[in-house]
């Protein structure tokens, strides 16, 4: 064998023959076979349709004039269903579809009857040696992708740690986010996709001078205009990897998470259902984490009067239903009792000596302690000392 040929005694995925001559099919199938590939057989498109939704196949080999279904709609059945499967067509020169018909439709190649052995074989090591290399650029592609993410979240979970202010934020803001996607009934929610956009909604502050973001006054006009800026600095962050839809389906949630309901917000001005629903998300989710945590100019409130500002501001600055929803449940999780290992706990204790934000008390120990993730960890031999319940790990002052 030429060192350049594809072995195909090494492809794992399998054929599918579909033709309405046992005669031919029989021979395709030998002669595949022959060649090391496995292979199945259907006489018509109804049964080859049967065999597709029971199997895996990389490729269906169809004749085109056949009783039932013929081989343009098994074709396009086919592209439309199993996009992932090659097709390829063999047909005698008087098949009542033209080459350029079969193209369109999405053909990976044309075989004219009669053919040998030499020109399938050849075919085959074309369309396997192709799939492969997709395969393996997707796979690239793919790595690439966690590998540019990895640091991305890398980056705005240090972003968190600068500071005793800061830390935890994103993790918080995704964790409530969360809770509020599964508490949403208005629309469908990828929740990988929040967990994404949630830890990483304020990666564009890495681009505002630490003069800015740890601030402890009012902030001048020109710092206020340099803090708005985040939210495109965020998208701009993820601009590389934008080819990929999801990375920019990213990128655009977290340009949009400082949009107002009523259209005042930066940095388009969207207005109402405009805005990304993950974006309106984490709009209420942030607000809530700002408001609640403690900052060097200010202790964070206590929930209610969080829940009473988010209140007055549903339909304004927060979308109306997600505001409500967002009370709803937030509400009745500070109504009920507090976390059950509250009186053991190491980073309560810590708490009650102000070595850590009261934030959590509030967020967590007090309220939602079943988003905890010390809480999470029913084994109390298993809890590292400094984990802290958004899931960070302590930073000593």
């Amino acid at each position: 064998m030429n060192h350049n040929e594809l072995d195909l005694a090494t492809i794992k995925e399998r054929v599918l023959v579909v033709d309405d001559d046992i005669g031919v099919l029989n021979i395709i199938t030998r002669q595949l076979t022959g060649f090391g590939l496995q292979a199945d057989q259907a006489e018509n498109g109804r049964e080859a349709l049967a065999l597709l939704q029971k199997k895996h196949y990389g490729l269906v080999i169809t004749d085109m004039v056949m009783p039932e279904m013929d081989g343009m709609e098994l074709l396009l059945y086919v592209r439309s269903h199993y996009p992932q499967v090659d097709v390829l067509v063999v047909s005698g020169y008087s098949a009542i579809y033209k080459f350029t018909d079969l193209v369109s439709a999405g053909a990976t190649d044309f075989i004219a009857k009669p053919f040998d052995r030499i020109e399938l074989q050849a075919k085959m090591q074309r369309i396997f040696r192709e799939r492969l290399l997709l395969a393996e650029l997707v796979h690239s592609r793919d790595k690439e992708k966690t590998f540019f993410l990895h640091i991305v979240e890398s980056l705005a979970i240090s972003l968190d740690g600068k500071d005793e202010y800061t830390h935890g934020h994103s993790r918080r803001v995704t964790n409530l986010a969360l809770q509020l996607a599964e508490y949403a009934t208005e629309e469908e929610v990828d929740f990988e996709l929040l967990r994404l956009c949630g830890l990483l909604h304020d990666i564009g502050k890495i681009g505002v001078p630490d003069k800015v973001l740890g601030k402890v006054g009012k902030l001048s006009d020109e710092e206020w205009l340099t803090i708005r800026k985040h939210p495109e600095l965020g998208a701009q962050i993820l601009k590389p990897m934008e080819s990929d839809l999801r990375i920019a389906a990213i990128a655009k949630i977290i340009k949009h998470h400082h949009e107002r309901y009523d259209g005042k917000g930066y940095p388009d001005g969207l207005k109402g259902k405009e805005i990304p629903y993950l974006s309106r998300i984490l709009a209420v989710a942030d607000s809530y984490d700002a408001m609640t945590s403690d900052r060097p100019y200010r202790t964070g409130m206590d929930i209610n009067k969080a829940m009473e500002e988010i209140r007055k501001n549903s339909g304004s600055q927060f979308d109306p239903v997600l505001a409500a929803e967002f009370i709803s449940f937030m509400k009745k999780y500070a109504d009920s009792d507090p976390c059950p290992s509250l009186d053991t706990c190491f980073v309560f204790s810590r708490i009650a000596q102000h070595i850590i934000s009261t934030a959590y008390e509030m967020q967590y120990c007090r309220a939602n302690f079943e988003a905890c993730a010390r809480y999470k960890i029913k084994n109390k031999k298993e809890r590292p000392d400094d984990l802290l319940p958004d899931g960070s790990i302590l930073l000593e002052q």
